[in-house]
């Protein structure tokens, strides 16, 4: 570590929020709020939810207000100005977001998705301005990657395909987002608005839409929950971009996981 941590952004469904609230994921949450109760050092939440679901889930299980919320997959930055209600978009930020769809609406998105068999479009609430999102049929996922490819490539600027795993429902998840655009997108354009180094900011997530979060050069946090597989994948792509003490493979599930690697990296 070059610099001293001035940020912590942690994914919330599988990182900080457990697919069951009992006693020892209740336990966990509440050495997390604890050791933020008096920190100077900002928080972030990036996360798939959009901003009322993200703040719904926030209050139900009791995590710390963070400073910025980044919402629907790294698409959607909103910044603290009050309490629950007193968030307010990056304007700047939903700029580049209508640049990086090309020109597509949505509604072109779907149109083109829809001769696919095994996806079905999640609910209006989990949709928003620059996010298409589907549940995947498991037994047709492996078919569907090439498939989604070909029906997206006649766009000018083809939107990105995202793949997760609901850590919940257990189902597989597919996000459709403006080329270029993930998580780690909004976390370099916090970076920048705040003027940290990259070493400034730390972090957390378990799941395959935290990938390029994981290897954007930013210490990270992956959670023991985290699917094998994906964590096997993370190793092997920082050992060949020569990052790979960038990151910390914690041996904690979910929260007690991210306050492991914040030790690790000296947040707390």
């Amino acid at each position: 570590m070059k610099h001293t941590p001035r940020m912590l952004a942690s994914d919330l469904d599988g990182t900080l929020i457990p697919p069951t609230l009992h006693e020892t994921r209740q336990d966990e949450i509440a050495r997390f709020r604890g050791a933020w109760s008096d920190k100077a050092i900002e928080l972030a939440y990036v996360t798939g939810r959009d901003r009322d679901l993200a703040l719904r889930g926030i209050e139900r299980f009791g995590l710390p207000l963070p400073d910025l919320l980044v919402c629907d997959v790294g698409t959607s930055v909103w910044m603290r100005r009050g309490e629950h209600d007193g968030f307010e978009q990056d304007g700047a930020y939903r700029s580049r977001m209508l640049d990086a769809l090309g020109g597509a609406r949505r509604e072109d998105i779907v149109t083109a998705m829809a001769s696919l068999r095994g996806l079905e479009l999640q609910e209006e609430r989990k949709q928003a301005e620059f996010k298409v999102s589907y549940y995947v049929d498991p037994e047709r996922s492996t078919h569907l990657r090439s498939d989604v490819l070909g029906a997206l490539s006649p766009f000018t600027v083809p939107p990105k395909a995202v793949w997760s795993h609901d850590p919940q429902s257990g189902r597989i998840l597919l996000d459709l987002l403006p080329r270029g655009v993930a998580k780690h997108t909004a976390l370099e354009h916090l970076r920048i608005q705040a003027g940290y180094d990259p070493d400034e900011i730390v972090y957390a997530g378990d799941s395959g839409n935290d990938f390029d979060a994981f290897l954007s050069g930013h210490p990270a946090i992956v959670v023991a929950n985290a699917p094998e597989e994906l964590k096997r994948e993370v190793r092997a792509e920082a050992e060949r971009a020569g990052i790979l003490d960038k990151l910390y493979f914690a041996r904690s599930p979910f929260a007690a996981g991210v306050l492991e690697g914040c030790r690790h990296f000296g947040v707390l």
